[in-house]
């Protein structure tokens, strides 16, 4: 397989992990609306919210650490995965914070 198929390959594939994640989204909106309402009527009961927050940040991590491990396969080593995988989320982490500034600063979408 040549580059350009690998990289339609990875592309479907990053598509499909995309929908599937959507599909139990939906599947579980009932479940996700009923926690939502908690959290509403219980601002203060944190440990809910710390526990959604934890577990939600958690499966999008594990996905994202394997889809990265495979994608890089070809290019780092083992040992050089974990290092390139935090220097990755760092920067996308501080992508995301500078455009919550900018948001805030009378940018409304």
């Amino acid at each position: 397989m040549g580059m350009k198929e690998t990289v339609e390959h990875l592309a479907s594939l990053e598509v499909d992990l995309i929908n599937r994640i959507w599909g139990c989204v939906n599947e579980e909106e009932d479940a996700f609306e009923a926690i939502s309402r908690q959290l509403v009527d219980k601002p203060d009961h944190a440990d809910l919210q710390n526990f959604i927050n934890h577990a939600l940040t958690g499966v999008l991590l594990a996905v994202a650490y394997f889809r990265f491990r495979e994608t890089m396969k070809p290019f780092l080593s083992p040992d050089e995965m974990g290092a390139a995988f935090a220097k990755m989320t760092e920067a996308k982490t501080r992508n995301v914070i500078d455009h919550w500034h900018e948001r805030g600063e009378g940018q409304a979408e």
